[in-house]
This record gives structure tokens, C-alpha cells and sequence, in this order.
């Protein structure tokens, strides 16, 4: 019986939580066929919720409450997974889903068929970055025991979490959802991890799983060329002491991802401006803008989280911004986690497993979303009814956040569909608007001045700093490493037709034993499952790669040119029916998932559950092994 906590301090806790979580946890404990019976949370009396509260007290102040959830078997979790979202799922969507809830100990590791073979002479993986995915692939390399190293080109580990330390800075899906599947239940302080706490739990993970020795710090890939003959590449790696080291590995797995390469806006007279010009990934602690007067260009994901505490705390700040975005709430976003919840993702078994698939699964349905529906337009609609209706809903909070202002209201609803470009979520960006300290510009900006921002109607706004949160530069992959593979082909140079291409965003043909992790086209648009769970998913499929080599006695594995060219053209015929490519007002140019060529650069457009089917097991009639 758990004596910890009092019986109010319970009852707040499931006052709090997830109803639709403690209700599949419940039925997988106790096999309560009365909890079981419930409908959808949503549609519960006042009654049956009282029912399923006092029978998950009950559960929990019971000996049972010790027993630890252990995975389900096969059916058993089908059914829980079906009870928790009521609709039942096809095999791929099982088989895609089945890790989110993370009862395995390791979701989508691969293992030695027959026990580890015996490893050839001084084989080794270098891997490229200490983010996520670079610490993924770190940990299935030490898993299966092979030898690895790992070049970080920064002092710490966590890519852009390491990088980016701007006000509030933080995760915008559910802290719950953004974790390894093989380290669970991280004691977060709040619903939506700002960055210190992300960046810590990478560097736990690293700790933990036997990585820190094999990270080298600030060191930083200059160049990497095949050499055929020997089925090795050679590795030219900077250090910050300005010395190069070589090296060479029996492969590379590049986990630098897209968001490695800020993006400064040419702006002319940029050399003039007398204060401070800033990315985000330049913000230091000893940046303090009490008292000034701040200039802020863009409005994507950085530019509204870093909106609000800047006008909290600058005397003015000028808001840039070229085109407006669909901005959305989350609940509890920016709020610490309560303490009740704290104890009850520890404390009621399955409750973190059933509160991360709920979590999740929210987002199944969101590819529909993007998919254009031809009767509905023709009937006068704009894109489809559900993404209609959300348009309709995010319009009438955009009035409200600004207290209908017409000046505001006008100058903030943008003239595409919501699910056009990456979705914005709003912690008081549009409140802070509506502050005396903050206006919206939307003149273009033509020029710098020694004292400001001058805009093309002429007015120029005397500002002390200006932040420039533009994005990435997210078409430059792998860049600024040189890549040469078989018979001197430079990668940069191959990619200059269209951009960026490669066979399920991993491998090109030509760049043996060379993987990729966030590459070209890797991000599904849809689905729900988090980028945590697919750096696992990736780096399962580099592993077994990776492992038919050592086992069959082979040097080099690679994509043939005719699969890397079919699943290509595959992904554009597919990316042709979304909205991200569609013409419709101002998304299409101003878009960062779709490159200069027209081509949708980012992004995987398949269904969530076909794009894991292919990426979780390699088709070994697309790759050459030799």
C-alpha cells in the first residue's frame, strides 16, 4: 500500500491526469471489465468518471500498486492500444505504434542473430554530432558492442539543445513524448521541457549508456573521402586549438540534422548598425535587454518564444515580421509539472506508458489534415473540412488574444491554410502584442541603419539590438563537411541539381557505408510518433546495415542508384497531394520544408505507418552489399 501521500494529495493527483491513461492503465493492472466497459473519457457522465477516479484510488493505495507494468502480450497490447484511441488499427499502424508506449526495454534495437561475431581488425563507426540522434546511434553501436566514436564539434552534448539558449526556449510537444523509448520517465519539472532540462537528460542518457568516453569535444568534420580499394572512409577531423586530426572508420553516420546552420538575412548596411545583430544560437547569459530597445525579425517557432520575456523586460521592441503565421495553444505549455503528477507517473504502473501513447496518438489522424479534398473545395470550401474547421477556430482565438484589435487582426491572419508550414505554438505571443512596449511591423525591412532598422515606406525605428530569428539554413546538409565517395563524387556537388536527395532520408548511392540521420525528406509529416522515437527507429535500420556487413564479411554496403531513384520518385509523387507544396497564398514561397527548387526538402510525406515500415527493416533488394 503506498503510505507516501494522503488521500487528498491522490485525489488532486487524478483530478489532474489524463483519464483516458489511468483508464488503460487500470484495465491492464486489474483486468476490470466494469473500466473496461467505459466509453471515450470525453463522453463519460459525471457519474462514471467519479467510477473510474475512485477505482484508480483504490488501485493505487492497494499492494497491487508495487506489481511494474511489463509489456502486454501481443494481443493484449493490440487491444489496449485500440481501447485508448477507440478505432482499430491495420498491422503497419500496430507495428508503428507499438514501441510509443515503451513497455520494451529497448523499442526497435536490433540485435546479433547468432551471438557477436568476431569484429575485423580495428573496425569502427565515426558518428557526426552529439544531439539526439547522434546519441541514438551511440547508444545501439554500444549496445551491439562495436566499436564507435562520436566527433561533437561544440563543448557539450545536445545539438540544438545545446546550442539554442534563448528566453524560454523549450519543446513545443508534451515533455512525456519527447524521450528515448529506452529511458523512460524522466522526472521533467514542467509539461513542456525548457531547454537546460532537454539538453541535461541528453547528457544523462549519454552518461548513463556508456557514450561520454567515446564523445570528442569540439572537434569538427572537415572532410570525409571514400576510399574504395581499402571499403574505409578517411576522416579530416578540426580541433579548436586549429589542428586537424585523420582517422579512418569502416563507416559514418552523420547526426549533425537540419537545424546545424543558422540563417542570417542579407540585409544591407548590416556592417553599419552600431549595436548587436543575433541569432538565437548566439545568446549568451550576459545578453540582457532591460532598458533597450529590441528589434525582432521573424515569427516562426523561435521568433514567438522568444517574444514574450524579451517585452517583459526591453523598454520597446519592434516586432518584423514578413509573413504571418497560424499560431496555436497548448494547454499547460510553459507550466511546471505538479507534484501530484510527478508522483503519479511514478507511482500507478502503466500510467507514463499510457499517458505518452494518448499523448501521441492525438496526432494519428493529422495527415488527413494536409491532404487536399477536391468535393469539399468545389463545394466552396478551402482546403478540407476538418483543416476548414481549424482554420475557423484559430481565427476566433487570434481575435481574442488581441482583444480584437482590427489593426492587428488584419496584419495577423495569414492567407494560406493552417498545416501549410510547420505549426507555430503561442506562449503569449500575441498577447505581448497587444503591450504598450510592442509593435508589429509588417513594411518590409529595407535596410540597416548606424541607429536602427529603416523599412521601405522610409520610417527608420532606432533599436539597441536586433534579433534575427530566421531559421536554418536546412537545404545545406551535412554542411560544411566535404563528402567524397566512390570515384571522387562530391556529395554537395551531386545534390546541386534539386537539392538534397536520399533513399528513405539514410543513404545515397555511390557513399558506401555512409548513413544519414535527419537527411533529406526524414521528418514525417504526420503521425505523432516524436523524433526521439524516430532517431531509434533510424538507428535500428543503420545497425542491422551495419551488422550484415560484419556478418557476411563484407566492406561496404549502399543503396543502388535504380532504388534510391524509385523511392525518390515515389516521394514527390506523394508530396504533390499535400498542402505543403500548394499554390495558395504566401505558404508555398516562404516555406522552409520546401527548397528552392519546388521540391519538398525536409519532409517524409508518406503516412507515418508505411514510412516505418520501410524504415524500420532495409529491403535488402535495394542494397548492395560487396
Amino acid at each position: 500500500m503506498n503510505t507516501a501521500v494522503d488521500g487528498a494529495f491522490i485525489r488532486r493527483a487524478f483530478d489532474l491526469a489524463d483519464l483516458n491513461a489511468v483508464k488503460i492503465a487500470l484495465v491492464q493492472a486489474t483486468g476490470d471489465p466494469e473500466v473496461a466497459a467505459l466509453g471515450p473519457i470525453a463522453e463519460l457522465s459525471l457519474d462514471q468518471r467519479e467510477l473510474l477516479i475512485a477505482k484508480a484510488i483504490s488501485f493505487v493505495q492497494s499492494d497491487a500498486v508495487n506489481l511494474p507494468a511489463e509489456l502486454p502480450a501481443e494481443d493484449e497490447l493490440r487491444r489496449l492500444m485500440e481501447m485508448a484511441t477507440g478505432i482499430s488499427m491495420t498491422d503497419e499502424e500496430f507495428e508503428a505504434r507499438r514501441g510509443i508506449p515503451g513497455f520494451e526495454e529497448h523499442p526497435w534495437a536490433c540485435h546479433w542473430a547468432n551471438g557477436k561475431p568476431e569484429l575485423p581488425e580495428g573496425f569502427k563507426v565515426a558518428i557526426v554530432g552529439a544531439g539526439f540522434s547522434g546519441i541514438a546511434a551511440g547508444v545501439q553501436m554500444q549496445r551491439l558492442g562495436i566499436p564507435y566514436v562520436i566527433f561533437e564539434r561544440q563543448s557539450a552534448v545536445g545539438g540544438v539543445w545545446s546550442a539554442n539558449k534563448y528566453p524560454d526556449a523549450r519543446v513545443d510537444t508534451l515533455s512525456v513524448t519527447y524521450e528515448f523509448n529506452f529511458e523512460k520517465n524522466y522526472p521533467w519539472t514542467q509539461y513542456f521541457a525548457p531547454q537546460a532540462e532537454v539538453q541535461g537528460y541528453i547528457e544523462h542518457v549519454a552518461k548513463k549508456f556508456g557514450l561520454w568516453e567515446n564523445i570528442r569535444f569540439n572537434s569538427d568534420l572537415k572532410a570525409a573521402v571514400f576510399d574504395d580499394h581499402r571499403g574505409v572512409w578517411h576522416l579530416t577531423v578540426g580541433q579548436s586549438d586549429g589542428t586537424t586530426i585523420e582517422l579512418d572508420a569502416n563507416a559514418v553516420i552523420s547526426a549533425v540534422g537540419v537545424f546545424a546552420n543558422p540563417l542570417f538575412p542579407n540585409i544591407e548596411g548590416r556592417e553599419s548598425f552600431g549595436g548587436p545583430v543575433l541569432h538565437p544560437t548566439q545568446w549568451t547569459s550576459d545578453h540582457n535587454v532591460s532598458g533597450k530597445t529590441v528589434g525582432v525579425i521573424g515569427n516562426g517557432s523561435t521568433g514567438v518564444q522568444l517574444l514574450a520575456p524579451i517585452a517583459r523586460d526591453a523598454k520597446q521592441v519592434y516586432v518584423f515580421q514578413r509573413t504571418p503565421q497560424w499560431i496555436s495553444p497548448r494547454p499547460k505549455y510553459g507550466q511546471p509539472l505538479e507534484p501530484e503528477m510527478r508522483w503519479l507517473f511514478d507511482a500507478m504502473p502503466g500510467y507514463w506508458n499510457w499517458a505518452r501513447y494518448t499523448a501521441t496518438s492525438a496526432l494519428f489522424a493529422s495527415h488527413e489534415l494536409m491532404v487536399i479534398d477536391p468535393e469539399w473545395v468545389a463545394s466552396g470550401g478551402f482546403i478540407n473540412k476538418k483543416n476548414d474547421q481549424i482554420r475557423t477556430d484559430l481565427t476566433a482565438y487570434i481575435k481574442v488574444q488581441v482583444n480584437n484589435r482590427e489593426d492587428l487582426v488584419e496584419k495577423l491572419l495569414p492567407d494560406y491554410a493552417p498545416m501549410s508550414r510547420r505549426p507555430v505554438v503561442d506562449n503569449g505571443w500575441y498577447t505581448a502584442l497587444t503591450r504598450d512596449n510592442v509593435e508589429l511591423v509588417t513594411d518590409g525591412i529595407a535596410r540597416l541603419t548606424p541607429n536602427g532598422v529603416e523599412t521601405v515606406d522610409g520610417v527608420e525605428r532606432q533599436i539597441d539590438i536586433l534579433v534575427t530569428a530566421t531559421g536554418f539554413d536546412v537545404v545545406k546538409f551535412l554542411w560544411p563537411a566535404e563528402y567524397v565517395g566512390v570515384d571522387g563524387m562530391n556529395l554537395h556537388e551531386r545534390w546541386s541539381k534539386d537539392g538534397p536527395r536520399a533513399y528513405l532520408s539514410l543513404m545515397v548511392p555511390g557513399f558506401p557505408n555512409m548513413f544519414m540521420l535527419y537527411g533529406p525528406n526524414s521528418q514525417p509529416v504526420s503521425g505523432g510518433t516524436s523524433l526521439p522515437a524516430w532517431y531509434t527507429i533510424w538507428s535500428g535500420y543503420i545497425g542491422q546495415c551495419i551488422m550484415a556487413m560484419i556478418e557476411g564479411g563484407f566492406t561496404k554496403v549502399q543503396v543502388t542508384e535504380e532504388a534510391h531513384d524509385r523511392y525518390n520518385e515515389a516521394l514527390d509523387a506523394e508530396a504533390q497531394t499535400l498542402l505543403l507544396l500548394a499554390d495558395e497564398g504566401t505558404a508555398k514561397e516562404k516555406n522552409y520544408y520546401v527548397n528552392d527548387f519546388g521540391r519538398l526538402q525536409v519532409n517524409a510525406p508518406f503516412q507515418s505507418p508505411h514510412f516505418h515500415a520501410m524504415s524500420s527493416k532495409p529491403d535488402w533488394n535495394d542494397l548492395e552489399l560487396s
